[in-house]
């Protein structure tokens, strides 16, 4: 699963619970969750079902002492986890290994520009919550639709923009991920920015160019990651 072999949980669905149209919560239990250490935000394990599938998800919420951990699954294409998800039940066997994933550094930054599609909405949502509260945010959300919002941290300095594909019955739905990239082409960057930005990859590759070149961040000052890619069912960022 891993080239670097990391410890495995054998685990069960404890609850499923829908957050969005396209974003549902499965908590996973199993008394060895109380050895699974989270250090930082962003951080994930490798997700593997009974059928033999797998895919990386970010830890959204971890609670070892109460033997619980909570991931966040798009419910998007035909792939064999977003199948999986969708029919889970309480009860239903899978296993986490990990974690892995790199500490985003944002120290010393005046302001932070967050940014992603449902599939890093997890991600960018742990960020959030353990940013310094000095720290002014500019957060942007590409999502569904205009239900599809999600409680934020309240914390002093944040704005943030929701941006909905579609806005209503009938309306003109944008490709996924062109909503965020045009936005963030669009974005006046202020000094001192360090940016998370993850989604399609596509798209992000060229954000991530424009900030390094049309803005001139410093390339430790900018962290960008594919989740996924249009065409490809199971994109390796």
């Amino acid at each position: 699963m891993f080239k670097r072999p990391r410890p495995t949980y054998d685990v069960t669905v404890g609850a499923v619970t829908p957050l969005t149209s396209t974003l549902l919560r499965i908590t996973f239990t199993g008394p060895d969750l109380a050895g699974l250490v989270i250090e930082h935000p962003t951080q994930w394990v490798k997700l593997a079902i009974p059928e033999g599938a797998s895919r990386a998800y970010t830890i959204r919420h971890h609670r070892p002492a109460d033997h619980e951990t909570d991931i966040d699954i798009v419910l998007h294409g035909n792939g064999p986890l977003a199948r999986w998800a969708a029919t889970a039940r309480p009860g239903d066997r899978a296993r986490l290994a990990g974690p892995r994933g790199r500490h985003p550094d944002f120290d010393g930054a005046a302001h932070v520009l967050l940014a992603a599609d449902e599939s890093a909405l997890p991600a960018a949502l742990t960020i959030l919550e353990q940013l310094r509260p000095d720290v002014e945010v500019s957060a942007y959300f590409e999502i569904a639709t205009a239900d599809d919002t999600l409680p934020l941290p309240d914390r002093p300095g944040i704005t943030a923009t929701w941006l909905p594909r579609s806005t209503g019955p009938g309306t003109y739905g944008h490709p996924k991920g062109c909503l965020l990239t045009e936005t963030l082409l669009a974005t006046d960057i202020p000094p001192g920015t360090i940016a998370w930005l993850a989604g399609e990859s596509t798209g992000i590759a060229t954000v991530r160019r424009h900030l390094l070149t049309d803005w001139s961040l410093p390339r430790d000052h900018v962290h960008a990651k594919g989740y996924w890619k249009h065409g490809e069912a199971d994109h390796k960022g």
